[in-house]
Protein backbone atom coordinates (compact mmCIF):
# COMPACT_ATOMS: atom_id res chain seq x y z
CA UNK A 1 0.00 0.00 0.00
CA UNK A 2 1.40 3.38 -0.96
CA UNK A 3 1.26 6.35 1.32
CA UNK A 4 -0.88 9.10 -0.19
CA UNK A 5 0.85 11.78 1.90
CA UNK A 6 4.47 11.76 0.79
CA UNK A 7 6.97 14.43 1.74
CA UNK A 8 9.88 15.21 -0.55
CA UNK A 9 13.44 14.61 0.63
CA UNK A 10 14.26 18.33 0.64
CA UNK A 11 10.86 19.97 1.11
CA UNK A 12 10.03 23.57 0.45
CA UNK A 13 7.37 25.53 2.31
CA UNK A 14 4.74 24.68 -0.31
CA UNK A 15 5.57 20.97 0.08
CA UNK A 16 5.15 21.21 3.86
CA UNK A 17 1.79 22.97 3.47
CA UNK A 18 0.61 20.35 0.99
CA UNK A 19 1.76 17.60 3.35
CA UNK A 20 -0.09 19.13 6.32
CA UNK A 21 -3.24 19.55 4.19
CA UNK A 22 -2.99 15.95 3.07
CA UNK A 23 -2.63 14.71 6.66
CA UNK A 24 -5.65 16.77 7.75
CA UNK A 25 -7.86 15.63 4.90
CA UNK A 26 -6.75 12.00 5.04
CA UNK A 27 -6.94 11.38 8.77
CA UNK A 28 -8.19 14.20 10.99
CA UNK A 29 -11.39 15.07 9.12
CA UNK A 30 -12.61 11.45 8.85
CA UNK A 31 -11.76 10.98 12.55
CA UNK A 32 -13.93 13.97 13.50
CA UNK A 33 -16.80 12.63 11.38
CA UNK A 34 -16.42 9.22 13.04
CA UNK A 35 -16.51 10.81 16.49
CA UNK A 36 -19.73 12.65 15.64
CA UNK A 37 -21.32 9.40 14.45
CA UNK A 38 -20.18 7.60 17.61
CA UNK A 39 -21.64 10.44 19.69
CA UNK A 40 -25.01 10.03 17.95
CA UNK A 41 -25.00 6.23 18.28
CA UNK A 42 -24.03 6.50 21.97
CA UNK A 43 -27.02 8.77 22.49
CA UNK A 44 -29.33 6.26 20.80
CA UNK A 45 -27.98 3.44 22.98
CA UNK A 46 -28.38 5.50 26.15
CA UNK A 47 -31.91 6.50 25.15
CA UNK A 48 -32.96 2.89 24.49
CA UNK A 49 -31.21 1.30 27.49
CA UNK A 50 -32.48 3.87 30.00
CA UNK A 51 -36.09 3.91 28.84
CA UNK A 52 -37.38 3.85 32.43
CA UNK A 53 -35.40 6.86 33.74
CA UNK A 54 -36.47 10.22 32.33
CA UNK A 55 -33.23 12.01 33.30
CA UNK A 56 -31.06 9.35 31.62
CA UNK A 57 -33.27 9.45 28.53
CA UNK A 58 -32.78 13.22 28.44
CA UNK A 59 -28.99 12.74 28.50
CA UNK A 60 -29.25 10.27 25.62
CA UNK A 61 -31.49 12.68 23.71
CA UNK A 62 -28.91 15.45 24.21
CA UNK A 63 -26.14 13.21 22.83
CA UNK A 64 -28.28 12.46 19.78
CA UNK A 65 -29.08 16.12 19.21
CA UNK A 66 -25.46 17.24 19.52
CA UNK A 67 -24.31 14.38 17.26
CA UNK A 68 -26.79 15.44 14.58
CA UNK A 69 -25.80 19.10 14.95
CA UNK A 70 -22.10 18.20 14.64
CA UNK A 71 -22.70 16.12 11.52
CA UNK A 72 -24.89 18.82 9.95
CA UNK A 73 -22.31 21.52 10.59
CA UNK A 74 -19.45 19.41 9.22
CA UNK A 75 -21.37 18.39 6.09
CA UNK A 76 -22.40 22.03 5.54
CA UNK A 77 -18.84 23.28 5.89
CA UNK A 78 -17.53 20.68 3.45
CA UNK A 79 -20.35 21.57 1.07
CA UNK A 80 -19.31 25.23 1.19
CA UNK A 81 -15.68 24.24 0.69
CA UNK A 82 -16.73 22.16 -2.32
CA UNK A 83 -18.67 25.09 -3.79
CA UNK A 84 -15.68 27.37 -3.20
CA UNK A 85 -13.19 24.98 -4.79
CA UNK A 86 -15.43 24.33 -7.79
CA UNK A 87 -15.97 28.07 -8.29
CA UNK A 88 -12.24 28.80 -8.42
CA UNK A 89 -11.11 25.56 -10.07
CA UNK A 90 -9.20 24.21 -7.05
CA UNK A 91 -9.36 20.41 -6.88
CA UNK A 92 -7.11 19.44 -3.97
CA UNK A 93 -8.82 20.94 -0.90
CA UNK A 94 -11.89 18.69 -0.49
CA UNK A 95 -11.02 15.25 0.90
CA UNK A 96 -12.24 12.39 -1.25
CA UNK A 97 -12.28 8.65 -0.80
CA UNK A 98 -9.89 7.04 -3.27
CA UNK A 99 -9.67 3.35 -4.08
CA UNK A 100 -6.27 1.88 -3.41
Amino acid sequence: MTNICDLATSPKLADLINYATCILSASVVPLIFALAIVLFVWGVVQYVINSDSESERAKGRNFMIWGIIALAVMVSVWGLVNIFTNSFGIDFVVPQVKEQ
